[in-house]
């Protein structure tokens, strides 16, 4: 049973459509590691301040 006809007038022919990368590999991992210590710094200090702070309810 084939596609009915009303679902092919909603289809867009792309023809030969291939996606290629134009971002270098190495920059995508500068990128993820770059966003990896930014996440562990970020948390590293806020655990510190946590940590340096008194709990008043004590």
């Amino acid at each position: 049973m084939g596609t009915p006809f009303y679902l092919r007038l909603l289809v867009i022919e792309l023809g030969d459509f291939t996606i290629r990368s134009e971002t270098p590999l190495a920059e995508v991992l500068w990128f993820v590691g770059g966003l990896l210590l930014l996440v562990l710094l970020s948390t590293a200090v806020l655990w510190w301040n946590r940590r340096a702070q008194k709990d008043p309810f004590i």
